[in-house]
């Protein structure tokens, strides 16, 4: 049995139950795993693989959910 690695907890899709200073994981429209955390309300997020100019950033819900959107 093969096993995918996913740091984290799968991201919610409502920021209302997420935990400050929680791994998450979602994957992008690329099929490229990423993971987030949130700290103070601002999260940070991070695209584990593949080649991309805007692989991590910082910024509110909404920008964290176009970011994942982007293809």
């Amino acid at each position: 049995m093969t096993m995918t690695f996913q740091p984290g907890r799968p991201l919610p899709a409502d920021p209302q139950t997420t935990q400050e200073r929680t791994l998450y994981h979602a994957l992008r429209s690329t099929g490229a795993l990423a993971t987030m955390t949130r700290e103070g309300g601002t999260w940070q997020w991070r695209q584990l693989h593949g080649e991309t100019v805007e692989a991590y950033g910082t910024g509110g819900w909404s920008d964290l959910q176009k970011w994942l959107a982007q293809s």
